[in-house]
């Protein structure tokens, strides 16, 4: 398959590719690693007019920290992160995530950070050749009025945000900055995602994620994120989740727990912690309860959108969050982010 034909910008500086996002709006696309943009092209799925290019904007290819947090421009490769020991030592549920993303050559190669947040939801049904969707109706997703991936049909898109990074960096807290030749936004990761399946992300047409921004969460925190794929790489998660824990003495104060790959954006679990908070943290049945608690929240969203049977993905929903919590609980405990060995 080969790219159809559009033009390339390559701005100098980040208000010229403003500009540029500002002057071609829906008919353009950011193009930073490109690992999931051109494919997406290739297949037919997205035709944009003209690419603007990241590669010549080191101020969105930094990682710092200051004031309680870790900022990383959107156009950070994956490597970098992967080396920047800060994160391995005191963010270890990020390292994982970003870890289990692609693959060691796309990790140094092309992959980006902002990339991985703002890719486009999945479906079977809809990620195909031309041919392929030649073959039935239309879908919601590509402009029609049903979704073949719930069963009877709906006319809602039941498409699925398949980032392995934004889980866990919800479950962190996590912020991001937006900006546009109107000035910058600055919103929680979580509403970054619109939960709408043909346009998943909330950024306007004029928009760019410029940074994502981590809050130290500071001592007696553990974060941890578990992915369940076919393959070790190079693959979408069937179930993936991120999770925090933070512990006081003898006691859990506070729990995130997000599942992904199952609905239209990053799923959080508000029920898990009121189960957690009541329990001694040396209570191993309570992670059954939580695991199960998520398993029942996160079922009613699971589709037939990828290639593997729904009941089987709503039974793991609860094994990979009890894994995550125990783990984040572990990690809180012994107040060591060292990468231990699952």
């Amino acid at each position: 398959m080969r790219l159809p034909a559009f033009a390339y910008e390559l701005p100098r500086d980040l208000d010229e590719a403003l500009e540029l996002l500002k002057t071609y709006g829906p008919e353009c696309k950011i193009l930073a690693g490109g690992t999931d943009l051109l494919v997406r092209m290739k297949q037919g799925l997205t035709k944009p007019t003209h690419l603007i290019s990241l590669k010549a904007l080191p101020e969105l290819a930094t990682i710092q920290e200051s004031g309680g947090l870790l900022r990383i421009g959107a156009a950070v490769r994956l490597a970098d992160i992967l080396t920047y020991q800060p994160i391995r030592d005191r963010r270890p549920g990020l390292y994982e995530a970003v870890t289990a993303i692609g693959a060691p050559s796309i990790q140094h190669f092309r992959g980006t950070i902002g990339g991985n947040l703002c890719q486009d939801n999945r479906c079977q049904f809809y990620d195909q050749s031309n041919y392929f969707r030649g073959a039935r109706q239309t879908c919601n997703k590509a402009g029609g009025k049903t979704c073949f991936a719930w069963e009877g049909g709906s006319d809602r898109c039941h498409s699925i945000c398949q980032s392995d990074a934004a889980p866990v960096m919800i479950a962190m807290d996590a912020q991001v900055l937006v900006q546009s030749k109107r000035g910058v936004r600055n919103l929680p990761l979580a509403e970054l995602y619109s939960g709408v399946g043909e346009r998943p992300l909330t950024l306007l047409d004029d928009e760019m994620l410029i940074e994502i921004q981590v809050p130290d969460s500071g001592s007696g925190t553990g974060t941890a994120f578990e992915k369940l794929a076919y393959r070790s790489a190079i693959d979408y998660a069937v179930v993936s989740a991120g999770a925090l824990v933070r512990v006081e003495g003898n006691r859990i104060v506070q729990t995130n727990l997000v599942i992904g790959a199952v609905s239209r954006a990053p799923l959080k679990i508000s029920g898990v912690y009121e189960i957690l908070k009541s329990r001694p943290v040396g209570d191993q049945q309570v992670l059954d309860e939580a695991g199960k608690a998520a398993m029942n929240a996160a079922g009613a969203f699971i589709a037939n959108n990828v290639a593997q049977p729904t009941d089987y993905r709503i039974q793991m929903v609860s094994v990979m969050a009890k894994r995550a919590l125990k783990r984040a609980l572990e990690r809180a405990l012994s107040g060591s982010h060292t990468m231990e060995e699952k």
